[in-house]
């Protein structure tokens, strides 16, 4: 009996471990035929299904034109209307040809109210055409890793190879979501854009339910709610008949901000998805810092530098992604800089990498960058001398040089005193030689002249 009990004690303990895994996929009522959920800060995925299924993105490829607008325009930048853009299929704000309009009320336009004509006119100022621009929407998308989109236009009308995926677009999400501007347009309900030399003010209202709707209800995993989400901060809704409902939403409370992507869902479906996502997060996971940026965390050999070693320190803050009933001390780091660096080295570049742990599952890998820029150093740093260190052997080698030098002055002023004082010395003694000769010859003819006779 106490063996039974033992064992089903150890059981017990399994299972509860199992469901600690990231891989564990709940059973959630999802509309959508992919969808993801991810830890918008460290890029955690935390629910799939079907992530990497193309499918036709709709409007919410507007979060790869916003972004590129912000990247590329000034706000305050005019945006020419050309005789084309008024024309654009689908929801618009109706820009008219030569209206004078600047980069951040189009953008609103975009955000808000999903504008089509907003994509296209931002395109235009951004690449000169629409087939430019999609080019740098698909170099853009592969940067920040995305693996299975292709866009042909920048607002999301159905074209056949147009295509994304829930994993991709919720990428896309997490690097805009970094720029501050991106993300206080997706979280905003009204904008009143002033009017024009050609129209009157427009008030321009989110399409994103999540943001604001307490009227309208949905259906979560059986319970009837409303639309309205607490913490929402975006993003972007996308609808056509082709790619169904889609929806990338992202919401935070306390330090923890998740991203939901559905795809292929229905109009009301995909606020319900995202809902029923965010739910699963904020219930199940948290984030927790596990090193704050700027710590120093050691120094790296500089080759050829001013000086032998620089400091490093985390580029960035590191996070990581927990089940919300695990312990903080879970969490370890492993440091692995770079065994050198070659001057001249640059404030920020990279010098090795932080690897953040949970246990001994890889959670993040974050850079490790020089907080200081190092020059290249002088002749001496050839053999590891620093410029400092070199310095001092210089200021050494030159007192070392003065005070032989002050000896050489005292020796050659003494020697020549010396020398003075023997040229003297020689010529009182011919004097004093002189004078005992003339008074010895003196003598001498004083002797002779008495011993002659007389």
């Amino acid at each position: 009996m106490k063996k039974a009990t033992t064992l089903l004690l150890i059981l017990c303990i399994i299972l509860s471990s199992v469901s600690f895994s990231f891989g564990t996929v709940p059973e959630l009522s999802i509309i959508g035929q992919s969808a993801i959920l991810i830890d918008g800060t460290t890029g955690q995925v935390l629910y799939e299904k079907n992530i990497h299924e193309q499918h036709y993105p709709a409007s919410t490829t507007k979060m790869m034109t916003g972004i590129l607008a912000l990247e590329n325009l000034r706000l305050l930048d005019s945006v020419d209307i050309d005789a084309d853009t008024p024309f654009t299929e689908g929801s618009r704000i109706y820009l008219l040809e030569g209206e004078n309009v600047n980069v951040r009320d189009v953008l609103y336009g975009l955000f808000l109210e999903s504008a089509n004509d907003s994509a296209v006119a931002l395109a235009k100022k951004v690449s000169g055409s629409v087939e430019e621009f999609s080019k740098l929407m698909n170099k853009k998308a592969k940067e920040v890793g995305a693996k299975n989109t292709h866009f042909v236009n920048p607002n999301g009308l159905h074209e056949d190879n147009h295509m994304s995926t829930a994993y991709d677009l919720a990428m896309i999400a997490k690097y805009a979501m970094k720029n501050q501007t991106f993300r206080d347009y997706v979280s905003t309900y009204q904008y009143t854009m002033e009017a024009t030399n050609l129209q009157e003010t427009r008030y321009l209202y989110n399409t994103n339910r999540l943001l604001y709707d307490t009227v309208n209800k949905v259906v979560v995993n059986g319970v009837t709610r409303p639309c309205k989400y607490e913490g929402v901060t975006g993003i972007k809704t996308g609808y056509t008949s082709k790619a169904g409902g889609c929806l990338v939403a992202s919401a935070k409370r306390g330090n923890t901000e998740l991203i939901a992507v559905t795809m292929a869902s229905t109009d009301m479906g995909r606020f319900a998805d995202c809902i029923a996502l965010l739910d699963y997060g904020f219930e199940n996971y948290k984030t927790v810092e596990a090193i704050s940026n700027g710590k120093d965390i050691g120094t790296v050999p500089v080759k050829r530098g001013a000086v032998k070693r620089v400091p490093v320190a985390i580029a960035e803050d590191a996070y990581a992604t927990l089940p919300l009933e695990a312990s903080e001390n879970l969490i370890r780091t492993e440091v692995q800089l770079f065994d050198y660096l070659k001057a001249p080295v640059d404030e920020g570049q990279k010098a090795g990498v932080v690897k953040v742990y949970m246990g001994d599952e890889l959670l993040g890998e974050y850079e490790a960058a020089a907080v200081e820029t190092i020059d290249r150093g002088g002749i001496l740093s050839v053999i590891g001398i620093s410029d400092i260190l070199a310095k001092k052997i210089r200021n050494i080698m030159l007192s070392v040089l003065g005070v032989l030098f002050l000896l050489l002055v005292f020796y050659i002023i003494l020697k020549r005193k010396q020398v003075k004082r023997k040229r003297i010395i020689r010529q009182q003694q011919r004097k004093k030689l002189r004078r005992l000769k003339e008074k010895e010859r003196s003598r001498w003819d004083e002797e002779y002249w008495r011993s002659r006779p007389l």
